[in-house]
């Protein structure tokens, strides 16, 4: 035994051979040129689809004429479906508009039997003021039913 460390292979790092060293190592040529070649031939593919896409398109052409709108279109419903574009659905605000009218005004709710509605405002105020609303009529008399079973 010299005094000398020995070395067994695997945990020396400082005196290895070159060709260990080179085995690790990632050739990034290749790895450049694989990439390149790959992008080259996706690109090739891409144009390949677009002529086939434009062949087909002229050939529909060709045979039907024209492009044709389909009939459902610009309707407000295809089969189930709503289909109310929002710059032209109106629905909201004439639901808005019908409340706010029923709120606002004056009208009969029965008639026969001199019920009537006032505007909200009015009706707030009176509350506020004291007035108190009329006790609700008793409705008409409804006759019990029958059980059907002794007669």
């Amino acid at each position: 035994m010299s005094g000398k460390p020995t070395s067994t292979g695997h945990d020396d790092h400082s005196g290895g051979s070159t060709a260990h060293q080179n085995e690790d190592q990632i050739d990034f040529t290749k790895v450049i040129i694989v990439g390149v070649v790959s992008l080259v031939a996706f690109a090739l593919c891409t144009l390949w689809a677009v002529q086939i896409l434009d062949s087909e398109k002229t050939k529909l052409h060709e045979q039907h004429g024209d492009k044709r709108i389909p009939s459902e279109v610009g309707k407000s419903e295809i089969g189930i479906v709503d289909q109310v574009p929002f710059q032209i659905d109106d629905r909201l605000d004439k639901w808005r508009a019908e409340r706010s009218e029923a709120l606002n005004s004056y009208g009969w709710v029965d008639r026969k039997r001199g019920v009537a509605h006032i505007p909200i405002e009015k009706a707030l105020e009176l509350l506020a003021g004291g007035a108190v609303p009329a006790a609700p009529l008793a409705p008409a008399a409804v006759p019990p039913p029958s059980t059907g079973g002794a007669r």
